[in-house]
């Protein structure tokens, strides 16, 4: 995936780079945005190609890894969600308990689905420095991109017509 940014700060190794969110992109907070309103997010990429600050560059992530990533955070939490709620309908069935069991069976689902976000959350932390994750400062942007729906107004010079 591809992406245009600005370099806000060289940091040797990496760099801090100011994207633009794309209308594609949902609010997993992954990104740490969370609000639909911001269109910008900070990201760290490795910059093999010691880009500075302030120059408008290209930035590209393996379409693998954000796959990979996207089903991290919203199949496998979904599945435990799941497996969860089967798994005390059944048990429940086993044993012959009474009543309704539906709300414990959720109740076990969405304990099940926390634990899973927590072992991700885990995961996250011992793998954010792993280039293997990271997106990469692949070239610079000497002009105009063919698409500037990813820019700001203020640095397209468009305004809008009233």
């Amino acid at each position: 995936m591809e992406q245009y940014g600005v370099v806000i700060e060289n940091r040797g190794e990496t760099a801090a780079v100011n994207l633009q969110r794309h209308l594609i992109c949902g609010e997993c907070g992954k990104c740490g945005i969370i609000s639909a309103s911001k269109r910008t997010m900070t990201i760290e990429a490795h910059n093999p190609i010691q880009a500075e600050e302030g120059q408008r560059v290209l930035v590209e992530s393996d379409d693998r890894q954000v796959i990979f990533l996207a089903f991290m955070l919203y199949i496998v939490p979904l599945a435990g969600l799941v497996a969860g709620i089967i798994f005390w309908l059944q048990v429940a069935a086993a044993f012959g308990f009474e009543g309704s069991q539906e709300l414990q069976a959720v109740a076990l689902g969405f304990i099940l689905m926390t634990v899973i976000f927590i072992l991700i959350r885990r995961w996250d932390a011992r793998v954010k420095d792993d280039p293997q994750y990271k997106p990469v400062i692949t070239g610079f942007l000497l002009d105009k991109p063919e698409c500037d729906d990813d820019i700001p107004d203020q640095l397209t010079g468009h305004q809008e017509e009233k």
